[in-house]
């Protein structure tokens, strides 16, 4: 594909070729504004390429993102925020006890009001992967999703999805602290050309 922002007379993506496989974890690393987020957004549908094509065997796609949107309301409500069925308490709870997101004695209320002043960096971010997996995803783009996260919490997440039947596309600058990387793309720039370079 070959890619430019609107407004922009250079490409940021000439001639780039990539293949994601089902059921993998991907990561993408490369310096800041190297395009990484570009790429997420070119695979999810956010973003056109100019030329070529994006083919994508699922639109059931999840995202999340280095600062999730937590609003004021219940925790209910902020959980199944985007899903579009019905979801039962008792699948919300079980994700609740999954993710660890209270402390074990404390007594889960879905109707409890919340807010991103209430909840700690990685609460919030656990309600951010558990928004995702409420709506039946099969694709999931992190983009510097666990940056804000202590190693047990993120280890703790990535166990989690390692259970799910899942395509995970990861642009991280960390990429030392996952484990279980199917591959490694990095954006390697050369005089302003960006190009993927297979690590993994």
């Amino acid at each position: 594909i070959y890619f430019k922002y609107f407004n922009s007379d250079e490409y940021l993506f000439e001639g780039l070729n990539l293949e994601i496989k089902k059921d993998s974890h991907t990561v993408l690393t490369g310096p800041n504004g190297s395009g990484k987020s570009t790429i997420l957004g070119l695979l999810a549908g956010v973003f056109y390429p100019n030329q070529g094509k994006i083919l994508a065997n699922s639109t059931k796609l999840g995202f999340v993102g280095p600062t999730p949107l937590i609003f004021s309301g219940t925790l209910r409500a902020n959980l199944v925020y985007g899903c579009k069925d019905e979801i039962k308490d008792e699948e919300i709870v079980k994700n609740i006890k999954e993710f660890k997101l209270f402390e074990e004695s404390k007594a889960i209320n879905l109707q409890q009001k919340i807010s991103n002043k209430s909840l700690s960096s990685g609460q919030m971010q656990k309600i951010a992967f558990i928004r995702a997996l409420l709506s039946e995803i099969d694709t999931l783009f992190l983009d510097e999703s666990t940056s804000n996260l202590d190693e047990e919490t993120k280890n703790l997440i990535f166990s989690i999805l390692k259970k799910k039947k899942l395509t995970i596309i990861n642009s991280t600058h960390d990429i030392n602290s996952f484990n279980d990387i199917n591959e490694h793309y990095k954006i390697v720039i050369n005089n302003g050309i960006r190009s993927l370079e297979k690590v993994l």
